[in-house]
């Protein structure tokens, strides 16, 4: 891994802003010494999957098991109130009728999410590759309402697999299910959380979670952050789950570190004028360390710890930089995104509207000449619109907000923008 910090620096009312980007880079092992991979795919089949989102969903699914290599492991669940192995875990010279039997999947009855989800934890835990990548991909259209649907206690069991090395992604379809409990499954499970909100994403969205896990450089990437001298950490614009800890250290998960896109993590510290700073010779402001689990060229796998300080020279004036007024543009869209949800859940859909459309003028506006910037405004000005001839939020509509706040302020952009109305 290598790290870097990109600054600009501001004036405060008590002293001086300092934005920081931190940016993690990772290389993935080479082909020669390629990552193994252990999949789960858990499919729902309740009856509310009929109708050509099966089909659709297994299709998908039939050509990202294509791509693996073919010492991989790769197993099947299908679920409605019933839980049914399809295939158990196994590579595709072991299962030589395993695509058969997954296009031969039909819809059933309820929604047993949680049995699902157990038996594929299961059957990645059989066959779990010590130096790999063991993961359960959950798929569903509907709510869990049949086996254990108690939010907190499957957020758990997400947590408790991800220590045993099982992480989780999951993959929400149309309207029904529940984007808020699939978000916070992934999070507790390392992994992330998709949208497919029509039928033709769905090989897209497929294809980005395969390309993730084919350039994963690193897991359990975390990030710890102490402040020093006197500055104090007043905001974290990306949104990675945290925890406070003692002396004052932030720590952050930022999950899985992709070789094909760097980790980003965009921080503002306060640092209050003192004689110190008066001086004008360059000083500490923070201490940052960075842990992961790291694989290096040859496919081993080591747990590596980067220790950086974030050093500030208050004699260089106000600094500006564009690549952190890039990232910082992007967060403060997603930002708004989040209070448009708010918004809508109250059902403010003129409120939520306004928001989105004083965020795009913003973008419009502003001096950030980036491709990503003029598209973002361009779908925050669709969005508006729609909210207010609508006068109302759809279930859709807060689906694709959601999808879109959680891809830009969890640095997986590339899942954001697969998902372009």
């Amino acid at each position: 891994m290598k790290t870097s910090f990109q600054l600009e620096t501001h004036p405060h009312p008590t002293g001086h802003r300092v934005r920081a980007l931190l940016r993690i880079e990772g290389e993935a092992p080479s082909d020669d010494a390629r990552i193994p991979i252990n999949l789960a795919f858990v499919l729902d089949r309740s009856g509310s999957m009929g109708g050509g989102k099966l089909e659709a969903v297994k299709r998908a699914a039939r050509d990202l098991i294509l791509r693996l290599h073919p010492d991989d492991q790769v197993s099947v669940v299908a679920f409605d109130d019933e839980v049914r192995t399809v295939a158990r875990s196994g590579s595709a010279a072991e299962q030589p009728g395993l695509l058969r039997d997954l296009m031969s999947i039909q819809a059933g009855g309820c929604t047993n999410l949680s049995g699902g989800w157990l038996q594929g934890r299961a059957l990645v835990q059989e066959r779990l590759r010590s130096e790999g990548v063991n993961r359960v991909i959950l798929l569903t259209d509907g709510l869990a309402n049949a086996g254990i649907t108690d939010r907190t206690t499957l957020r758990q069991l997400c947590s408790d697999a991800l220590s045993a090395r099982v992480s989780t992604t999951t993959v929400g379809v149309g309207g029904g299910y529940d984007e808020d409990l699939l978000g916070d499954l992934a999070e507790a499970g390392g992994g992330f959380t998709y949208y497919i909100e029509r039928l033709d994403q769905t090989g897209s969205i497929f294809e980005e979670e395969l390309e993730g896990l084919l350039s994963i450089a690193a897991q359990n990437l975390t990030v710890r952050i102490r402040p020093q001298g006197g500055a104090s950490l007043i905001t974290v614009h990306h949104t990675y789950p945290s925890v406070a800890e003692a002396d004052d250290v932030l720590a952050l998960s930022l999950g899985d570190l992709y070789a094909r896109e760097p980790g980003e993590l965009l921080v503002d510290f306060i640092v209050p004028e003192s004689p110190e700073i008066g001086e004008g010779a360059p000083v500490a402001i923070a201490e940052v360390t960075v842990e992961a689990d790291a694989w290096a060229a040859d496919g081993s796998l080591a747990r590596k710890v980067i220790r950086l300080p974030v050093v500030f020279d208050p004699a260089a004036g106000a600094v500006s930089h564009p690549e952190v007024t890039r990232v910082f543009t992007l967060l403060e869209a997603a930002r708004v995104r989040r209070e448009a949800i708010e918004r809508g859940d109250r059902g403010d859909a003129g409120g939520a509207a306004d928001l989105l459309h004083e965020m795009a003028l913003a973008l419009d506006d502003s001096a950030v000449d980036d491709p990503s910037v003029v598209a973002e405004a361009r779908d925050l000005h669709q969005m508006a619109r729609t909210l207010r001839e609508q006068e109302a939020m759809m279930e859709s509509d807060r689906k694709y907000l959601y999808a879109k706040e959680r891809a830009y302020s969890r640095n997986r952009r590339g899942a954001g923008d697969r998902l372009d109305r």
